[in-house]
């Protein structure tokens, strides 16, 4: 199991080597300017998504001191000092030029993110010190399921470089798009268990989902960790989060999609929506059903 963080020590001198979004394009300046580039301690760590002005959302081994420092073998609420973040917005570059740079105030771990449920709940959210001026991205409304039902496609993004082998990110934020996959098929993807290549971790339907193609080629990787899988809503305007990148068996491996904390519904969307309520797109207005023109057959009597 590859838990896809890029560096393991809040307070590390030099990032380990971070690994992106493989198989994807370069997003081109002035796009997904919500999504952000996490570094902690001074080295980049993490991916995350702006889900209100002063709320970031990352993974919960990105918050959680014993999560990151045990590749999430070990979860828990212990935190990471706020103090160990800075936030880059509004910046496709790494190196953030142009963009928006944030401390922050306060981290909060998922409250289910502990051993209990083994890598699941894997969301944290760091609270900014100053709101962003950057469009935030909301979750997912309840009524919007079905655009990201299995088959659809959905967009991943983040920094790092574009394979595990790769020594040096590239300059620019990394996409693609891979399509969601059924819970069923990633329960036999992910069944838990140790097996010759080690294990590959386990899938729980409540708090996770997965994306990917089944030949894999295209997927997330270290440093995508909290970053966003995403689709766009009805009228295709805007963006609507449905998952947080957690882990996946190596990167863009065959038969092992990504696995994403599943945010827009479940136990964490209740986690996030009671943290942050404005996180939550407003849902769909219902369509009234047409009237019926009045017959003009005679009534009987």
């Amino acid at each position: 199991m590859r838990i896809r963080i890029a560096t393991l020590l809040a307070l590390a001198a030099t990032a380990a080597p971070a690994e992106a979004v493989v198989g994807g394009t370069a997003v081109p300046p002035r796009h997904l300017r919500f999504v952000a580039n996490v570094y902690i301690g001074g080295s980049f760590g993490c991916t995350g998504s702006l889900i209100a002005p002063r709320w970031v959302m990352t993974a919960g081994h990105c918050g959680s001191l014993t999560g990151a420092l045990s590749e999430g073998l070990v979860p828990s609420q212990a935190a990471f000092p706020a103090s160990a973040y800075k936030i880059q917005l509004d910046s496709v570059y790494a190196d953030g030029r142009g963009g928006e740079t944030h401390t922050v105030d306060k981290v909060v771990v998922d409250t289910d993110y502990g051993v209990q449920n083994g890598t699941g709940s894997d969301v944290s959210l760091l609270e900014l010190a100053d709101p962003s001026k950057v469009a935030p991205v909301k979750v997912a409304a309840v009524g919007e399921r079905k655009l990201w039902k299995a088959g659809k496609l959905a967009t991943i993004a983040g920094f790092g470089t574009t394979s595990e082998s790769a020594g040096d990110p590239p300059p620019q934020m990394q996409q693609t798009q891979v399509p969601i996959v059924a819970d069923e098929q990633c329960a036999k993807d992910y069944p838990g268990g140790l097996s010759e290549a080690g294990d590959d971790g386990s899938f729980d339907p409540k708090t996770m989902l997965c994306a990917g193609f089944p030949k894999g080629g295209k997927d997330t990787c270290q440093g995508d960790s909290g970053g966003p899988l995403m689709v766009r809503s009805a009228n295709g305007k805007a963006w609507r989060l449905v998952g947080a990148t957690s882990f996946g068996k190596g990167c863009a491996e065959a038969g092992k999609p990504g696995v994403y904390a599943r945010v827009a519904e479940g136990p964490i969307r209740a986690f996030v929506a009671k943290i942050v309520p404005s996180a939550m797109a407003p849902e769909p207005k219902k369509k009234r059903p047409t009237p019926r023109p009045p017959s003009s057959r005679p009534h009987r009597s």
